[in-house]
Parts: structure tokens; C-alpha cells; sequence
């Protein structure tokens, strides 16, 4: 980040900012862990207050300003498909609904390579649709996403892993007649999980 070469720079900064964001997120899983057993959530969760809760704060309000630098250094023009896919999810933790809409079809727009970015990049559109109360447009995007997810399991099962559970959880909530009900969806994440051994995903799950 202290680099004078402005991709290098951007490229840290958008580093970080994912890392913030993989935090949170294993944080808030951690909490849901600790709700299990009930006998022994009150002294699990107490736990989780004293070592993730500090930690979770501090990233949820560092990772949007790590993610603005990138855009005031490149812009979204000059931004990759990946680093738009980092801060377009950042943008929706923090609920930044219309910036994350405009930051993914930039994204779109740059065709990218990797079928885990394309779908990824569909699954936040239809987080953002359902969040707007357009079910139909969210339940096409979550379709949008499940084209790209075969392809994804072969160059990046780790991402593809990622797909399959957002889009278990948006098809719950979007809901319409598919070959692919929430169930089935999340039992392809947990399998493909366990085989990548991506125990942080399986502990999202």
C-alpha cells in the first residue's frame, strides 16, 4: 500500500479489505456456532464477545474506507472484474445497496474471465434486487449465477462453494418453481466443502 505504482497500491488496499471481510464473516459465523447447544450458549456466546466481537467491529469499519481507496486511486474503470467483486460485496455488508449495483455492472461490463467472478458478481445482484423487493429479478440473477457455478467447480471449487450457499439462501427467499430447491443447493456447498476442505466455508454452512 505504500507502493508508488498505483495497480500495486490498489491491489493492497483491495487485499485488505478482503481479509476484513472474510473476518466478519467467520466472526458471525462463530457466533452462530456458539448458539449450539443451547445448554451452553449463554457461556459460548460470552466467549465470543470477549475475543470476535472486538475484532469484528474493527473490521466492519475499516473495510469500506480500505475499499474507497481503491476506487479514488483507479476508479472503476481501471478496476479489475476481481476488485470490483471484493468491494461490491464490502459495499453490501455495509447495506450500500446502490454504489454495490453500480460498482457490479461495472464489473459485468469488463466480461470477466473467471466463471466464479461472473457468478459471484450475479449472486450480489440478486441479493441487491431481493433487498429492493423484485423477486423476479433476484430469482434471474440467482439462475444467472447457477449457469456459471459447473464451470466455477473446475478452475475454483473453494469459489464455487461460495455460490452454491449464497444461492441456497437467495432461492429460500426468492423462492419459484426450479430444479434446484434450497436443499439440494446446500448440500452440493457442504459436499464440495468437505471434498476442497474448505472448513471455513463448512463452518458457514
Amino acid at each position: 500500500m505504500q507502493s508508488n505504482d498505483r495497480q500495486v497500491r490498489a491491489e493492497g488496499y483491495s487485499a485488505l479489505s478482503s481479509t476484513y471481510y472474510s473476518i466478519l464473516g467467520t466472526a458471525f459465523s462463530q457466533l452462530k456456532a456458539a448458539l449450539r447447544p443451547k445448554l451452553l450458549a449463554p457461556v459460548k456466546v460470552a466467549a465470543w464477545c470477549l475475543s470476535w466481537l472486538p475484532l469484528a467491529t474493527y473490521c466492519y469499519w475499516r473495510m469500506l474506507p480500505l475499499s474507497n481507496r481503491i476506487v479514488e486511486i483507479l476508479g472503476y474503470n481501471s478496476m479489475s472484474a476481481d476488485q470490483c467483486d471484493v468491494r461490491q460485496s464490502v459495499l453490501r455488508r455495509r447495506g450500500q445497496y446502490d454504489e454495490a449495483k453500480k460498482c457490479i455492472r461495472a464489473a459485468l461490463a469488463k466480461n470477466p474471465e473467471k466463471a466464479h467472478t461472473r457468478g459471484l458478481l450475479h449472486v450480489g445482484l440478486a441479493e441487491i434486487h431481493w433487498h429492493e423487493g423484485d423477486k423476479r429479478s433476484a430469482r434471474s440473477e440467482v439462475y444467472a449465477a447457477l449457469a456459471e457455478v459447473e464451470e466455477a467447480e473446475k478452475q475454483d471449487p473453494g469459489q464455487a462453494v461460495r455460490i452454491y450457499k449464497h444461492c441456497a439462501d437467495l432461492f429460500g427467499q426468492v423462492g419459484g418453481n426450479d430444479r434446484h430447491p434450497t436443499a439440494d443447493l446446500r448440500r452440493k456447498a457442504q459436499e464440495l466443502a468437505q471434498a476442497t476442505g474448505a472448513r471455513d466455508q463448512l463452518l458457514k454452512l
